[in-house]
């Protein structure tokens, strides 16, 4: 479920605050128990990058480079999107259960 909505997990992160890529993973792996090899990571934060829905720029902390991941304006629209989904699909599945398991 964590992989299958990785992309809206990770905007969400983003929404509160910019992060680098090391402290996305641990902040998924604290929530949700899932660590995220780098061959997951990486690929989707590019994928998300050339989609427009986030941006990276290169800052240095004590000479050491790293990437740092920011939300877009599109970035926002599509998470807002992906959450009215995702909260339209839980009340499909209580209706469903609903309808199997009634009170």
């Amino acid at each position: 479920m964590v992989k299958a909505n990785l992309d809206l997990i990770i905007l969400r992160l983003l929404r509160s605050k910019p992060r680098w890529g090391y402290e996305i993973n641990m902040a998924v792996r604290e929530r949700f128990k899932v660590y995220l090899s780098a061959g997951t990571l990486y690929p989707l934060l590019h994928s998300l990058e050339d989609g427009g829905r986030i941006e990276g720029v290169w800052e240095s902390e004590k000479g050491r480079g790293r990437r740092i991941y920011r939300i877009t304006e599109n970035g926002l629209h599509f998470l807002s999107a992906g959450e009215r989904m995702t909260a339209e699909l839980v009340k499909l599945m209580q209706t469903i259960h609903d309808e199997i398991l009634p009170s």
